[in-house]
Formats: C-alpha cells, sequence, structure tokens
C-alpha cells in the first residue's frame, strides 16, 4: 500500500519554517531594514543659501526703491496765507515733489525753511502751494494797497491769483461834456470826480456814455460771490490808485480786463483810455 503523506492544514506553515521562508519560496526579496531621516541642521548648506538670497533681493529692491523716488523736500504753506502776511514757523509745512533745475531754482527747499520765517508775503498763497522767492515783498518793493471792487455777473474772466488785470468804469451820458470838461447837475459831479480820479482825458462822446480806464495792470488777489450774485474782487494797486479803485466799485458798472503777457512778460501800453461807450 501507498503511504499517504500526513495532511497540513490550510494557512499552516511546516514547521521549520516561517514567512520568510515562504517569501523565498515565491521568490519574493526580504524587505530591507528601515532607516530613520535624521534632522536637517540649521547649517545645511542649502538652508543658508536660500536665506541668502532673500537678504540680497530685500536690499536690491530697496536700493532700486530709493532710486526710483526722486523727490526732494520743499516749503509749502499749511493754510491759505493772505497777501500782506508776515510768515511764522507754524504756517509751514513741508512738502515733498519732483521738480525739474529751472523750477526748483524758484522755490525754497525744506533746509532753507527759516528763511521764510518773518517774510511779508507780496501775495495769497493757498494751502500746500510751494513758497518762491517771487511771493514776498522785498526791500525795496513800493507800497500797496488791497482794495475790494464789486464787479456785476457776467462782466469778469476766468482769472487766477495772481493774474493782472485793466479796470474800466462806464461813465453815463450828460458826465462829460464834448469838451472833456465835467457837465453839469449832480450827475455831472459824479462823473467829473471819476474823471480826474482815473487821472485820464475823456474824448468827446454821445449821449450814451463813455467807457473810461481807471486802473491799468494792477494784481488779482482774489474774488468772492456778495448776496446780489455780484463778485467783490481784491486788487493790489499803488498807493495813489487806491482812490481809482474805490471810484470805480462806486460806479455801478464795472468791467474787468485780463492781461495777458507777450514772449518778453511784457503786458504793453494802455492803448486808448477811453472810448465812446453804447449804453448800459
Amino acid at each position: 500500500m501507498t503511504e499517504l503523506a500526513p495532511a497540513v492544514s490550510q494557512g499552516s506553515a511546516p514547521e521549520g519554517r516561517g514567512l520568510s521562508g515562504r517569501s523565498a519560496d515565491l521568490g519574493i526579496p526580504p524587505s530591507p531594514p528601515a532607516r530613520r531621516l535624521g534632522r536637517r541642521g540649521w547649517r545645511d548648506g542649502r538652508l543658508i543659501f536660500g536665506v541668502l538670497v532673500v537678504l540680497l533681493s530685500v536690499v536690491l529692491g530697496a536700493r532700486l526703491f530709493a532710486a526710483a523716488d526722486r523727490t526732494t523736500g520743499w516749503v509749502a504753506a499749511k493754510t491759505d496765507l493772505p497777501a500782506g502776511h508776515v510768515v511764522t514757523a507754524a504756517d509751514l509745512v513741508a512738502v515733498r515733489a519732483q521738480l525739474n533745475d529751472t523750477t526748483a531754482a524758484r522755490y525754497y527747499p525744506g533746509r532753507r525753511r527759516g528763511e521764510v520765517v518773518g517774510g511779508t508775503l507780496a501775495r495769497a498763497v493757498g494751502a500746500g502751494e510751494l513758497i518762491s522767492g517771487s511771493d514776498f515783498a522785498g526791500a525795496s518793493s513800493a507800497s500797496t494797497r488791497l482794495v475790494p471792487v464789486v464787479v456785476q455777473a457776467g462782466r469778469l474772466p476766468d482769472l487766477t491769483p495772481g493774474d493782472h488785470v485793466d479796470v474800466y468804469v462806464f461813465q453815463a451820458s450828460g458826465a462829460v461834456g464834448t469838451d472833456g470838461a465835467a457837465g453839469t447837475g449832480s450827475s455831472a459831479g459824479s462823473g467829473d470826480a471819476t474823471r480826474q480820479a482815473a487821472g485820464v482825458g475823456t474824448p468827446a462822446v454821445g449821449g450814451a456814455g463813455a467807457e473810461v480806464l481807471v486802473l491799468h495792470d494792477v494784481e488779482f488777489l482774489g474774488a468772492q460771490r456778495v448776496a446780489s450774485g455780484d463778485r467783490s474782487l481784491t486788487l493790489r494797486v499803488p498807493v495813489d490808485a487806491a482812490i481809482r479803485a474805490v471810484a470805480a466799485s462806486q460806479s455801478g458798472r464795472v468791467d474787468v480786463v485780463k492781461l495777458v503777457r507777450d514772449g518778453s512778460g511784457q503786458v504793453g501800453a494802455t492803448g486808448p483810455t477811453a472810448a465812446p461807450g453804447y449804453g448800459r
């Protein structure tokens, strides 16, 4: 009889043979022993290189930004300052701006702020506006007066503080005769006063009246609306012209003409100082 091999229960390994033995029978190589990864130290070369790259980028970025910012500090008005105001340290503020060489020569840099204090403004300076040497009245500047002149709505061109203007008044008929002398009556006295204050001759006119130049090349400083809707202009005028400015404001009709300078910076001659009018 043939001897039967002892049965081996399924799932059990023969004695003396483990899983490694089975793996060997199946041709699978054994697993390698595990190795624990070590912690990288702060002295790792790649870490140091990365830190250096970041630092170099920050330094180069800062230098490029500084090179791009070519602005300089300049002295400016902190608030609106009127003409004739004596500047104090509290009136000034430093602002940064980029100016070309020609423009920069006109203004005060921040380091010269002390030179501005104590100066008398020759014109009104707006808040934030840079201070220039031409804003101040020099020692040789002639005395002037600031006079308000009321101008009816629609008779005022677009003006900016610092512009120069001529001022005309309308003289009604009968105020001036055909020979340039004052007429008769109450209106004659008023016309004569205006004519004498103007300091100019009046040509023969018809019954419509005349336009007369009373102020030439005076500085406009500002304007504000009055209750009637008209404008009250502040003009800087020579002392001897102040009375003409007052007379013009009382005349009832004032016309203002903006002066435009030529290539040499001049406004030219006055031209005719009076002309026949065409009514009010």
